[in-house]
């Protein structure tokens, strides 16, 4: 086969993926008037399934579909195309796709560079609206005031446990977790000085405690600085002389500095836990988790067993589990659970209101599919 012929080939296939890709479009713009149309007839509904109803359509970002859209896109392919190159191009799709339906915006945490913004991207693509925000605070503010559609926020790292500062906004917070998605991090140590003249190091907390060990090997007697992202560290590394940042190699772009070392987290299989927030959960899928806190009264012996012996008699397993101080009185705790299941669903409903008989307080913070990857 000559060139010429491979070349138009490719021309009249891409005429075709062309009027494809538009139909396609079409047929999604046709998806967001039709649940336009269902918020109007559901006035047969009870006013609180109603309410449910409209705030899930109102969503034109269904997590448990896109799920759904990129498993089958796996077991469609036959090569050469790897899947995840596939699942990349019909990322960008849908992007495109959603924009048209409604116009969406996204807060993410930390300046541009930093890894929830890296996240954010990968997760809805290029042709959403994206939102600095400087703190995990604001993310969630941002939501909750309709300034943002969404929000993006990391929850937990698989090296340095969870992010504090967002289990403490939950408990005061009405937004509702969406979604759940997982980043590979890499940590590089950034700088406009050679190594033996740094006398400083910027980074979240995070970051610092996942390179603790090549830090103690490296740089142990500098001044470590926490600063409020990765990103914003490479903001001021680069504005100050004998500074380095831990941040992505991205931030070395963006703010003008030299990749020292790369890689320099303690665990290679290092993975951080990303929540997408909203005003509302999605439907139920065949493979759900949700995320709620309660509080006990200390003063009973067995009062946190009782609460977590609930969960035992229903047959629903919990995934994770933390506490934070209350801040209502010294030695009181929030305690936080992820189990199985969807709040929606019978078996989490009957086990939940049963809760409510050992706890002082109960708050669903959300369900979301099931995105953890497989070890």
């Amino acid at each position: 086969m000559d060139l010429p012929y491979l070349r138009q080939q490719i021309d009249s296939i891409d005429t075709k993926l062309v009027s494809l890709l538009n139909e396609r479009a079409r047929v999604s713009l046709n998806i967001g008037k039709t649940k336009k149309t269902l918020d109007t007839s559901s006035s047969s509904s009870s006013s609180i399934q109603r309410e449910t109803t409209k705030e899930q359509e109102n969503h034109v970002y269904a997590p448990g579909r896109e799920k759904q859209i990129f498993e089958k896109l796996q077991l469609l392919n036959f090569g050469p195309l790897t899947s995840d190159s596939l699942c990349a191009i019909y990322r960008e799709i849908m992007s495109a796709s959603i924009s048209l339906q409604k116009e969406i915006s996204i807060a993410y945490f930390g300046p541009e560079g930093s890894h929830t913004h890296q996240m954010a991207s990968e997760k809805f693509g290029d042709s959403l609206h994206y939102v600095s925000e400087l703190t995990i605070p604001d993310v969630f503010d941002a939501v909750e005031c309709g300034r943002t559609t969404y929000g993006i926020i990391p929850f937990e790292n698989s090296t340095f446990g969870s992010v504090v500062t967002t289990l403490d906004r939950f408990v005061s917070s009405k937004v509702q977790i969406r979604a759940e998605t997982y980043l590979r991090i890499n940590h590089s140590l950034l700088s406009n000085s050679e190594l033996s003249n740094i006398k400083r190091v910027y980074s979240h907390p995070q970051a610092f405690g996942q390179c603790q060990k090549w830090l103690d090997a490296n740089l142990k007697d500098v001044d470590y600085v926490d600063a409020s992202s990765t990103s914003k560290a490479a903001q001021l590394a680069a504005a100050e002389p004998h500074a380095a940042s831990i941040s992505s190699i991205k931030c070395a772009q963006l703010y003008g500095l030299n990749v020292l070392y790369r890689d320099i987290e303690d665990a290679k299989d290092n993975v951080t836990r990303f929540f997408i927030l909203a005003t509302s959960s999605d439907a139920p899928t065949s493979d759900d988790k949700t995320f709620i806190l309660f509080t006990v009264d200390h003063r009973q012996p067995g009062a946190l067993c009782d609460a977590l012996k609930v969960f035992k008699d229903h047959n629903i397993n919990l995934t994770q589990i933390d506490s934070r101080p209350s801040r209502q009185r010294p030695w009181h705790y929030v305690f936080f659970v992820e189990l199985q299941g969807h709040k929606d669903c019978e078996d989490v409903k009957s086990a939940l209101t049963e809760l409510n008989q050992f706890c002082l307080d109960v708050k669903v913070l959300g369900s979301y599919p099931n995105q953890r990857p497989e070890s």
